[in-house]
């Protein structure tokens, strides 16, 4: 009796997981289309704004407002140490995949960028930025961005009139159509 019992529980037990395993096996499927990755966003152009900074020890000028957009990066720890920043230059590139834009700042140095790609929230980039004196580069370097983000890289001790102090350029790239 207790064998009959087992058959019948077991034969039970079949008939109503068979259909929940054949059910699933369509389910899942759909579950995982709908957990596949969103379509790749190609990004084929981009604006970019390059601004020349000086950044010095001496004064006490502070952030003036055409470089309110990088304030947070200026109060960074990186630049505690200066007490005024001043706008020396500013360019603005437009930029197609896989072209490098080239421009030269009153300081000596030369900036390319080349888009090289991003997805929908960062952009691939390629930068070159040489020495004053173009004899060397102070960066050559691929480098992966949140659309808008600003990338500081610093090119030495620079004066400017009768400005004195380090020499840095901003650069801020957000797509375009």
């Amino acid at each position: 009796m207790m064998h009959g019992r087992i058959r019948l529980l077991a034969s039970a037990l079949a008939a109503v997981l068979t259909p929940a395993i054949a059910l699933s096996a369509f389910v899942l499927p759909t579950q995982a289309q709908a957990a596949a990755p969103a379509p790749v966003v190609s990004v084929d152009h981009a604006k970019c704004q390059v601004h020349a900074v000086l950044a010095s020890k001496e004064g006490n000028a502070g952030i003036p407002k055409e470089l309110k957009f990088l304030e947070t990066q200026l109060k960074d720890d990186e630049f505690a140490a200066y007490k005024s920043f001043r706008l020396i230059e500013q360019k603005a590139l437009k930029l197609d995949r896989g072209k490098k834009t080239d421009v030269s700042f009153t300081s000596g140095n030369r900036l390319g960028l080349r888009l090289i790609g991003g997805d929908d929230k960062r952009l691939d980039l390629h930068a070159d930025l040489s020495s004053r004196s173009g004899t060397k580069s102070l960066l050559a370097t691929d480098y992966s961005i949140e659309d808008a983000g600003v990338l500081m890289i610093r090119a030495g001790s620079y004066t400017h009139k009768d400005d004195t102090g380090r020499l840095f350029f901003a650069i801020q790239c957000v797509r375009s159509k």
